[in-house]
This record gives C-alpha cells, structure tokens and sequence, in this order.
C-alpha cells in the first residue's frame, strides 16, 4: 500500500501451494486498485476490489472459500448520518468464466443503537435486482440480528439471530 493523505495505491496476491499435486503452486493478483479523496466530500475507488457489503450474503469477498473481488469503481459519499457507496463493477469469481456486470447502492449506518445496512444491485442486461437488509442491535443486554435477502432468481434467504453473555467467558448464541 502507497500513498499520502488523499490518495492511495493497493495490491494484494494470493500465492497457494498444494502437496502432492503436480501443478501445485500458483500466484494471482487479489487486489489492485487506486483510491482518492474528492475535497472531503466523497471518496473515488477504481480496479479490483474485495469488497464486502452488509451480511456478505450478496456481496463479500469470501475469504474461506473461491475469493471473489469485484472490478469497477465506487463512490462513497462522507455523511454524518450514514455511510453510502454507489458502484459499477464486475464480478470475477477466479474460474476464468464470464464476468457479469452490476450496479449497486449501500447505505449504512447507525440509528439509536440500532445498525442498519441495505444494499440494492442490478443485474447488467436483465431486469433483475437483489436486496439485503441487515439490522443488529442490543435489548436488555441481548443481542439481536436479522438478514433478510433476495438473489437476482428471487431466493430468499432469511437469518435471525440471539446472542447473550452468560458471564466474561462464556456466551450463547442462536440463529
């Protein structure tokens, strides 16, 4: 990572090895990408990104299995009341496949103790979109969590969640 204090280069790689396995080692570029700061008003980010939204349900970088990034730009704009991020990109799941091209809008914040994320991407030459709304927050020394998303097929998957600190070392959590 390079830069000053408005501006900034990143490159990350992935370099595996497998045993036992003639073809066993390869390099990829994971991350390439140049940020800038526009007047304190918004952010400018273009090349390939990991970039994870909300749950990670719809967009995420999945760390722990094909790691995704997503080439394109984005425009987050710095508000006080909430954190929102306009995109174009393609995605590239590492196969070598085609790439399918998306817009999307995250907005995030917090509100009375209550975290709040919705996200909304296009589908680039259909008319399809996904959601994802995440809310997470704290009643009576619980905490409580709901994802609720829709795919570009229109599947949905729907998780709620409980967690409470039994005491400093122990914890419960249900979803």
């Amino acid at each position: 990572t390079w830069g000053g204090s408005d501006w900034g280069i990143h490159v990350s790689s992935d370099v595996n090895y497998t045993l036992g396995n003639d073809d066993a080692a390869s390099m990829s570029i994971y991350e390439a990408y140049a940020s800038a700061d526009l007047m304190g008003f918004a952010s400018l980010t273009a090349g390939r990104q990991a970039i994870s939204n909300g749950s990670g349900a719809l967009m995420a970088a999945n760390d722990w299995s094909v790691r995704n990034t997503w080439e394109g730009m984005s425009f987050g704009l710095n508000l006080d009341m909430a954190d929102i991020t306009l995109g174009y990109h393609t995605s590239n799941d590492g196969t070598g496949g085609d790439n399918d091209g998306n817009m999307w809008i995250n907005a995030g914040g917090e509100f009375s103790g209550w975290n709040v994320n919705v996200l909304y991407m296009t589908d680039e030459g259909h008319d399809d979109a996904a959601t994802g709304i995440d809310i997470s927050g704290e009643v009576m020394g619980a905490g409580i969590s709901a994802s609720m998303n829709t795919d570009f097929d229109g599947d949905e998957m729907r998780v709620i969640g409980l967690s409470y600190a039994v005491n400093d070392d122990m914890g419960v959590h249900v979803s």
